[in-house]
């Protein structure tokens, strides 16, 4: 047993126990909020959860290295802003099998053996300028060949990823690397089911003689990965100088690490387009639905594209999604229904260019109160609250049991018909009971006194007699 590694894992459990009193020994920490985030960059092997949707405005998400599970329990992280690299770097090859120390990031910078599912991000917004060599992704910019993705969906997302290098290449295979993903920036791993729906705008700033090594892709940017039932929507848009590899679903397909498995592509799509230049003599332009670039033997079953190509070859334009240089925005505030996130729409009136920020978790629509389960005397009752739109329970509320109140006469009997009387809560008023109240019997007669009766001075006796009926109800 390698006990440093014994002890550094006993160490982080304790530490997770600490940060996460709630969570047992075996079971995830759960995580309901920003702040609460910080926890996986505290335990970074730990075992965690979400139990709510994240709203991540006002946060300047700082991109943490991962190795623990992330299970979103079906939640979303919206709003979700970063402008740096993270701490950490990986390292990763081009198509020469030259090897790169690099800067990385997304909401993760690495994800190394970890395993994240049922987890959305929503309204993504990715902004980094950098001289280093650098890949992005909106949920990583590195995950390494163990890496398990599964049900990740990605949405609204945009990522600016600017390559500034202004050094001297040491020769003429001296490059500088830059990539973005729609899900991960460079590796591998297994993804499935996981959809992304990016802009995704590569500027290379870098001096000429460098010839950046450029990829961009809609799920993975440059890799070897196990694709399965995923889905791309892109909206690319790559400036570069040196050599372009782009693809809807991957920009280079490669298998940089020679001790896995070859990647397979089985039932995904691609929708959408990249418009791209590459200003370099030696030109390859690499650009093509699924992959730009195969350096690697795929297997790519039942899939499905409806893709542009776009070249374009001025190379002084600006390559990005906004046509216009003095946009003239108009907002459009759209609420969210039951199942659907609100956000606010802002389109240019010049070009037409629209983007959506500021979203808003799904609401519901109060109707009425009902009873479903009706107080009595000695036990509390229960009231829920639906939505008047889709009927999803939304709240619930105990209803005080009753407080018995006294009989009230309400009609008294007679002699031809009965009476009634009633018992209400005294808190509430609401009925309680009732029952009727028999009614009058009328005398018929008396029996047992004498048919004469003599009596002396200061003689007493005493009469008794009997009233027919029995129950005769006036017997004075």
């Amino acid at each position: 047993m390698n006990i440093k590694r014994f002890l550094s894992g006993a160490l982080c459990a304790v530490l997770l126990l600490a940060l996460c009193p709630a969570a047992a020994a075996d079971a995830p920490c759960e995580i309901s909020s920003a702040e609460e985030l910080s926890l996986l960059r505290e335990t970074p092997d730990g075992d965690f959860v979400l139990t709510a949707d994240i709203d991540m405005t006002g946060v300047d998400w700082q991109p943490i290295a991962f190795s623990g599970t992330l299970d979103g329990g079906g939640h979303t992280i919206y709003n979700l802003t970063v402008t740096s690299l993270g701490a950490d770097r990986a390292e990763t090859v081009d198509g020469n099998d030259k090897t790169y120390d690099t800067a990385l990031t997304g909401f993760f910078s690495v994800l190394s053996g970890a395993s994240v599912s049922n987890l959305s991000l929503r309204g993504v917004n990715i902004a980094v300028e950098t001289p280093e060599n650098v890949f992005a992704g909106t949920l990583a910019g590195f995950a390494s060949p163990e890496t398990v993705l599964e049900n990740i969906s990605v949405f609204d997302a945009r990522i600016d990823l600017t390559e500034t290098c202004q050094r001297e290449p040491a020769d003429e295979h001296d490059r500088c690397i830059a990539g973005i993903g729609g899900l991960v920036g460079f590796g591998g791993g297994t993804y499935t089911n996981c959809s992304a729906d990016s802009t995704l705008v590569f500027s290379d700033e870098s001096i000429a003689s460098l010839r950046c090594e450029e990829f961009l892709g809609g799920i993975l940017s440059c890799g070897n990965a196990a694709l399965t039932g995923c889905t791309a929507a892109i909206d690319g848009y790559a400036a570069c100088r040196g050599y372009a590899h782009n693809g809807g679903l991957v920009g280079m397909f490669y298998q940089y690490d020679k001790t896995v498995d070859i990647g397979t592509v089985s039932g995904c799509a691609v929708t959408g387009r990249i418009t791209f230049f590459e200003d370099n003599a030696d030109r390859r332009a690499y650009c093509e639905a699924f992959a730009g670039e195969f350096l690697t033997w795929t297997n790519i079953t039942e899939c499905t594209a409806d893709f542009q190509r776009n070249e374009i070859f001025d190379y002084s334009a600006a390559v990005k999604p906004e046509k216009c240089a003095e946009p003239s925005y108009t907002d459009t505030v759209v609420t969210g229904n039951c199942d659907t996130f609100g956000y606010t729409e802002h389109t240019c009136a010049v070009c037409g260019y629209s983007y959506r920020d500021t979203f808003t978790p799904p609401q519901h629509t109060p109707g009425e109160w009902t009873e479903t389960k009706a107080p009595t005397e000695t036990e509390d009752g229960e009231e829920t609250l639906r939505c008047a739109l889709c009927g999803a329970e939304m709240e619930k509320r105990a209803v005080p049991k009753h407080v018995s109140g006294d009989w009230m006469t309400v009609t008294a009997p007679t002699y031809d018909r009965e009476g009634l009387r009633q018992r209400f809560c005294a808190d509430c008023g609401v009925l309680l009971g009732e029952e009727s109240i028999p009614m009058l019997i009328a005398a018929s007669g008396i029996e047992g006194l004498p048919d004469a009766l003599t009596l002396h001075y200061k003689d007493t006796v005493t009469l008794e007699a009997v009233i027919t009926p029995e129950d005769a109800s006036d017997k004075t």
